[in-house]
């Protein structure tokens, strides 16, 4: 969760590149930025990564919803239409 007032981010769910197609160059990005700083990373040195990293999940996210989404509604329309063939029958 990005407070965009604060920049105060909650913590991102486990970053392995095949869950997370869509954000594969933020995540790529923020792992290095981890690996190059290992105690800057405590101090604020990869934030500008993370608010990018989490911008590109939460667009993820929507992405997600809104294919999902689409795909029950062709389910379900294609259900009534089985429904509506064997009622006709």
């Amino acid at each position: 969760v990005l407070d965009t007032a604060t920049r105060v981010s909650a913590m991102h769910p486990p970053l392995t590149l095949d869950k997370h197609p869509i954000c594969r160059e933020a995540v790529i990005a923020l792992k290095r930025c981890h690996a190059e700083n290992a105690l800057g990373k405590f101090l604020g040195k990869c934030n500008e990564e993370k608010w990018t990293l989490d911008a590109c999940l939460k667009e993820q996210k929507l992405w997600k919803s809104r294919r999902n989404l689409k795909l029950a509604r062709e389910s379900k329309a294609r259900l009534a239409k089985k429904l509506e063939e064997e009622r006709a029958k």
